[in-house]
Parts: C-alpha cells; structure tokens; sequence
C-alpha cells in the first residue's frame, strides 16, 4: 500500500463509448510490498482466517455478522489505513433494495467501528448487487467500497465511494455483462485498485484508472473440464504488492456440489498455470456461493 499519491479527478470522461462520471488515474510510483494474503473463509457470521497462503488449521476464527443469515455478505479492507485489512459486512435488504455496511477495525468479534447504508442488492436472482471492497482512492491508505449490478440491458454498472464519509462522491462506470464475474485487485502494483471481470476462465484487468474499456491484460486462468466447480478469489499471494488471481475449487473434483476447499494461485497476471495451492476449509464450513460471493476472501494483515 503505497502513501502520498497523487490523485487526478476528471469530471466528465469518455473511455471506449462509456459515459463515466469520474476517472480516478492511478499514480507511477510503485506499491510498497507488505507480506502474502491469507485466505479467508466465512460462513454465515463465522470467520476463519490464515496469515500466509497456506492449508492446515486457521489461525483464528471469530464471529462478526448474523448468525446464519445469507443476507450479510462478507468484505475486507484497511477501512482506517492503518496498514492491515480487517472485516466487514454488506447487509441486503431485498425489500427497501439497499446495503447496509457495518465495518470493524479488527478481526475479532465485536461491534462495528463505522456503519452506513450504501448501494443496491438488486430486487431479483438475475439482476443481483454484488458489493465490493478495494483502495481505489489514491489520496489515502483506507480503502472504499461500492458495489456492482446489472442494469436491465446487461450491462454491469460500477458504483464507487471515494471515501466512507457520510456525503462521499462516487465514481460511476460501466464494465462487463450479465453473467461476468467482478473482481477488483491492483494489478499492476501502483498501489490503487483498479476493476476487472472474470468471464468464464478468461481474466480481463484494467491496470490505470477506475473506469470501464477496453482490458490492458487479458488471459485464461481455470480449469477447462465442465464438472469442476471454481470461483476467482483475487490476492498478493507472493507479497511483491501485486494482486493475481487465485481460485477456489470444490473438493473432490468428482462432485460439482463438494465443498470448495482447494485454493489455486498464480503470481502473474499472464497466461499459465497455478503457481500454488493448498486446501483450507471443509464440508463443516466453506464458501455459500449460492448466496452473494464477494471475489476477494484474502485478506493481508502485515
């Protein structure tokens, strides 16, 4: 997470056909690498957390959020920039259609540091809100929040906060389609998240400024067998503070249905195959994908 950036606010840009309401363009200086990310697994209001990379037992789990509800959805980020990213919650409310955020400044349980009500679940299963999380703000270390959703054509619309004060102005852009998976990640270690799309096994990023257009890196990453079962996950699995993406594979390969337990990561945004993997997780609590899936479970507390 890089300090000190600079930051470039255009009021009414043009990228590739799309009418974006604000661009914010990622600086030159590189990130400062500070350790691997850990994956996370949550499970109805149960958190369970490693620091590196790796299988085995977490290294510590807690609750934060409903117990057993579908409707919080899980997020982290380094909402008070303090260098390590913590855990939060998207609460859906299906019938006012509107997400309620309760974000804490540690992993532990306990109450919210910082709650508010932004953005939109979506009022059907086809056109779904999925909320997001990421340091899309040069300005500062904290991280912002938004969220992204199909509007009635097909189009994802991205909608994000420039800071999580109670008045903040968003930066809004079109990217992607129905069906396209979101994940959000620095991929060219600036220091500044910037959009991307998952559509099929086909990775597409855009590395300098928040908005919508044409990807600068565009690669497979998956598997090609029809019965596996995989879900991008979005991490700095090497620690050099460049996000690449990862998956999360249902565990035994035979079962579509099996629980998502093998995690596979590359540690470049090219074309190739897993760097690494490990298994974390099991039947007794995984991932509930069949409910709103936020792309990135990691989360780097160096």
């Amino acid at each position: 997470m890089t300090s000190n950036l600079r930051r470039t606010l255009a009021a009414a840009v043009c990228a590739a056909g799309l009418a974006v309401a604000a661009v914010i363009a990622a600086p030159a200086s590189a990130a400062t690498p500070d350790g691997p990310s850990g994956p996370v697994i949550y499970d109805r209001g149960l958190w369970y957390q490693k620091d590196t990379p790796s299988g085995g037992a977490a290294d510590r789990s807690f609750s934060f959020g409903r117990r057993g509800s579908d409707l919080d959805v899980p997020v982290v980020g380094d909402w008070n920039g303090d260098g390590s990213e913590t855990v939060g919650i998207a609460r859906a409310d299906g019938t006012a259609d509107t997400f309620t955020w309760f974000l804490r400044n540690a992993n532990s349980a306990g109450p919210s540091d910082l709650s508010f009500t932004f953005g939109r679940p979506g009022l059907t299963e086809v056109l779904r809100g999925t909320p997001i999380a990421g340091n899309f703000d040069p300005a500062d270390d904290a991280y912002e929040v938004g969220y992204v959703i199909p509007d009635t054509s097909g189009t994802l619309r991205w909608t994000i906060r420039r800071d999580l004060g109670a008045s903040s102005p968003t930066v809004t852009f079109a990217y992607g389609h129905l069906g396209d998976r979101p994940v959000v990640g620095d991929w060219d270690g600036d220091g500044v998240d910037t959009a991307g799309i998952v559509r099929g096994k086909q990775w597409m990023e855009i590395n300098d400024v928040l908005a919508g257009g044409s990807p600068d890196t565009n690669f497979p990453f998956g598997a090609t067998a029809s019965h596996l079962r995989e879900e991008p996950v979005v991490g700095d699995w090497d620690g050099n503070g460049t996000d690449t993406p990862g998956l999360l594979r249902n565990v035994p390969a035979s079962n579509p249905e099996g629980g998502l337990q093998l995690w596979l990561y590359r540690n470049e945004n090219t074309t190739g195959g897993a760097d690494g993997s490990f298994v974390f997780g099991s039947d007794a609590f995984r991932v509930g994908v069949d409910a709103l899936f936020v792309p990135r479970l990691t989360i780097d507390v160096s």
